[in-house]
């Protein structure tokens, strides 16, 4: 059986689709669905986004090997604090990576206020997330194509990857940087499809971002004529290497 690990997951209530997500939502659909791991981080939230970080941390201590956090925090948050928290996640609690979200956060990848995310991201080496897509301008794809050249030694890879409309912006931004990897949920299929040959394989990996959406992602990957070998690349062999997971 084809491991799956899910790299695109949230804890908590967004302030935009009013979802609410909880532990127990997240670790149902795991079974459900037959996921070995998930990649979790807050959702675009007004809750207090370090008790949802402390919560996740939590989870991780509960399912070993099974939960991994992910930071979001407000790239506005003053330096200190936004450094002091990655710290904490990281260090403390062993979250992967960080996330930022243009259009939840409301800010362009190209502030001066991102590059302390991508200075930590450099310094832990862990990936980088970033919602692409819905949120324009702010979200278009190729905003991250100038911090990717920047910083050759991070992984980016593109939460949505255009969310279909600016899909082949993101293919562009892919083709043109090593280190951007494509996350195509809630791409079409031919869309993914077409990812996958122009981009190469090892650039993929699978993320369902709502609980809903896990059985629509994992439908996609099985109907666009892909191997079993090609399956286990997307959707464990990939995020082992890019997320760096010796253990899993």
């Amino acid at each position: 059986m084809i491991k799956i690990i899910d790299t695109h997951m949230h804890l908590g209530v967004s302030k935009f689709s009013g979802v609410s997500t909880s532990e127990e939502d997240i670790t149902n659909a795991l079974d459900k669905y037959g996921i070995e791991a998930a990649f979790v981080m807050p959702q675009p939230t007004l809750e207090n986004i370090f008790d949802v970080h402390t919560a996740i941390g939590k989870m991780m201590e509960k399912y070993p090997n099974r939960i991994f956090g992910m930071t979001s925090l407000d790239p506005w948050l003053e330096e200190e604090i936004y450094v002091n928290e990655v710290e904490r996640c990281i260090k403390q609690m062993g979250f992967v990576a960080l996330k930022l979200h243009p259009l939840g956060h409301n800010i362009s990848p190209l502030s001066k206020h991102c590059e302390k995310i991508y200075r930590l991201a450099s310094k832990y080496q862990v990936p980088v997330l970033v919602h692409t897509g819905t949120g324009n301008p702010f979200s278009l794809p190729s905003l991250m194509i100038d911090p990717a050249k920047r910083y050759p030694d991070v992984s980016f890879i593109l939460c949505h990857a255009g969310f279909a409309v600016y899909a082949d912006e993101a293919l562009v931004a892919a083709k043109h940087c090593e280190n951007i990897f494509l996350e195509p949920s809630w791409c079409q299929t031919y869309m993914t499809r077409k990812m996958i040959d122009q981009v190469g394989i090892e650039k993929i990996i699978m993320g369902s971002d709502h609980i809903s959406n896990i059985p629509v992602e994992l439908a996609k990957y099985n109907n666009i004529g892909l191997t079993d070998e090609q399956l286990e690349t997307i959707f464990y062999l990939n995020p082992k290497r890019i997320f760096k997971l010796k253990d899993l």
